[in-house]
């Protein structure tokens, strides 16, 4: 077994949410699973994540939370995945504290895993690359390897299958996440599939056809600088009309962040989570201000990330 030193003692995390500019659904492959494109894209809400080395195995803890701390959780099998990978004999022990709606759309549980797997493999003294890190991403989830790279990226395949976006302005949107949850799997087995790899208006990636191209995607491929404006042809998420048809309520939700001054609203992910886009952190912090006090909702100010290194270390 390795015995190579830890580089600290402590880490602490913010592993942020994530909020899909679209969501096509391009066909159901022959494992079950279905090829996806999305531009995803990290925002500023955090959960909180504190690891350090224990004696042996994964010691979890989740305060103030009713998530499992076993190996139903996937922070746990992350961190067990770092050590198998390693060979290790010491053990970790992690706190979670939850900020991040669950079964919302945005992203937390990946999100905690993926940071999780970078952690502690830096609390091992960094054994495993970047790269050696990504099969154990692919393992825990589909959207995983995103938050693994940590910046805005065009995702395909599964959701595994990333390529970079660079030269990302700085969004300001407010989150709306209404009090019900919307299972992933449900959303999946549920979806009806209307677009395919030659309809799609959103194929605009290598090994996908042509479609209709425009001058939003065709900036995005040339890292060209994107205007708020630029990004409202690639809002269509092709589970809202399902969401949407469970959750009627949806539809008033979106037109209250409209008329509290959103340029567009759309849902993120599978949802119910919706996502104003708003021109300024100014008109951000006056629409929510309009919201906050609501009690079937939680509403948050967030802002678009172009990178997430947000691990540290004493």
């Amino acid at each position: 077994m390795s015995k190579k030193p830890s580089s600290a003692a402590v880490i602490t995390a913010g592993a942020p949410a994530k909020i899909n500019l679209g969501l096509r659904v391009l066909g159901k492959r022959p494992d079950s699973y279905h090829n996806l494109l999305s531009l995803m894209v990290p925002v500023s809400l955090y959960d909180e994540l504190r690891l350090e080395l224990g004696s042996h195995g994964v010691d979890l803890r989740c305060p103030n939370s009713d998530l499992p701390t076993d190996a139903q959780n996937l922070v746990y099998r992350a961190a067990q995945l770092v050590l198998d990978a390693c060979q290790r004999d010491e053990g970790v022990r992690i706190e979670l504290k939850k900020s991040i709606p669950v079964s919302a759309g945005l992203g937390g549980g990946s999100s905690d895993a993926a940071t999780t797997l970078l952690a502690v493999n830096q609390l091992l003294g960094g054994p495993l690359a970047v790269p050696d890190l990504h099969p154990l991403a692919v393992k825990l989830g589909a959207d995983v390897p995103f938050f693994l790279l940590g910046q805005w990226a065009m995702a395909e395949g599964i959701g595994d299958r990333l390529t970079p976006i660079n030269n990302v302005p700085t969004f300001w949107t407010v989150l709306m996440h209404p009090h019900f949850q919307v299972s992933t799997r449900w959303a999946y087995e549920n979806l009806t599939l209307t677009t395919s790899p030659n309809g799609s208006k959103f194929n605009i990636l290598g090994d996908t056809s042509a479609g209709e191209m425009t001058t939003s995607h065709q900036r995005l491929l040339d890292r060209r600088q994107l205007t708020l404006e630029d990004m409202l042809p690639l809002l269509a998420n092709d589970f809202e009309p399902l969401v949407f048809g469970h959750h009627p309520q949806l539809h008033d939700l979106r037109k209250t962040l409209l008329a509290a001054g959103a340029r567009a609203v759309a849902m993120t992910g599978s949802g119910p989570t919706l996502v104003g886009l708003f021109h300024s952190e100014k008109e951000a912090h006056a629409a929510h201000d309009l919201l906050c006090h609501r009690d079937d909702i939680t509403s948050s100010v967030a802002h678009t990330l172009d990178t997430t290194s947000l691990l540290t270390s004493r």
